[in-house]
């Protein structure tokens, strides 16, 4: 009789809407997946790993000479990735705020929210890369150096690039935060998430070496690893 009674009880706990598992493993991918993307994306930067701004606001003719230069395979793939980047990226901000939401909501979300403002900054990436790599393929015209540099000298460009730093370096070291208070990962994980934002911001454009802006990304990447684990074994 008591084993009756136990079975349905067993059975409830251990099955699950495929819709649940399905909306666990799309955040999951999504957590791993954008700072693999945004590492390859500095990484294919026609002006050279090494800029950490790719490109250079103060446009010049030797960024479109980059531009023109770089093999078109990667070009096409370089613009993918900038395609890709404002979705992706955005979803992972959201997906480790879930991971931290039970046990460190407030921080989860003000992280998230940050996430957010600087993942859809990349629409605006992926629109002047494509412009520039355009311009570049019609010729060395030093009237695209001037629309260029008009354009990011915009206060809305200029907004926008304020978002994005201010957004993704104060979301993950929110995230970090809130994902060690929550212990949902192993505080060296959320140590690594959240010592790449002074990694990839300040030290990188301070010392001008893209590549602590890629090293910064592969942290994340490492970090990311066990909050996508969590996320696949996470329940409401």
């Amino acid at each position: 009789m008591a084993l009756s009674q136990t079975q349905p009880g067993t059975q409830s706990a251990v099955s699950e809407p495929l819709y649940r598992k399905l909306y666990r493993a799309f955040f999951a991918a999504s957590i791993l997946l954008a700072p693999l993307i945004l590492s390859l994306w500095f990484v294919l930067c026609p002006t050279g790993a090494g800029d950490p701004a790719c490109p250079d606001q103060a446009s010049s003719l030797a960024v479109f000479a980059d531009f023109r230069a770089m093999n078109l395979q990667l070009m096409q793939i370089f613009l993918l990735l900038s395609l890709v980047s404002p979705y992706v990226y955005t979803l992972s901000y959201i997906g480790l705020g879930l991971v931290a939401m039970k046990r460190s909501p407030w921080l989860a979300t003000i992280g998230m929210a940050c996430g957010f403002l600087a993942g859809i900054v990349w629409g605006v990436i992926a629109d002047s890369i494509t412009m520039l790599a355009s311009m570049a393929q019609v010729g060395l015209n030093p009237l695209f150096v001037t629309v260029e540099n008009r354009y990011y000298a915009s206060w809305i460009i200029l907004t926008f690039g304020a978002f994005w730093v201010i957004g993704h370096l104060l979301g993950y070291v929110l995230l970090g935060i809130a994902l060690l208070r929550s212990r949902m990962i192993p505080s060296w994980a959320a140590w690594l998430i959240i010592v790449s934002a002074p990694l990839m911001g300040p030290i990188a454009y301070g010392t001008h070496l893209g590549l602590l802006q890629i090293l910064g990304y592969a942290l994340v990447f490492i970090g990311s690893i066990p909050a996508a684990f969590a996320m696949l074994k996470f329940r409401k």
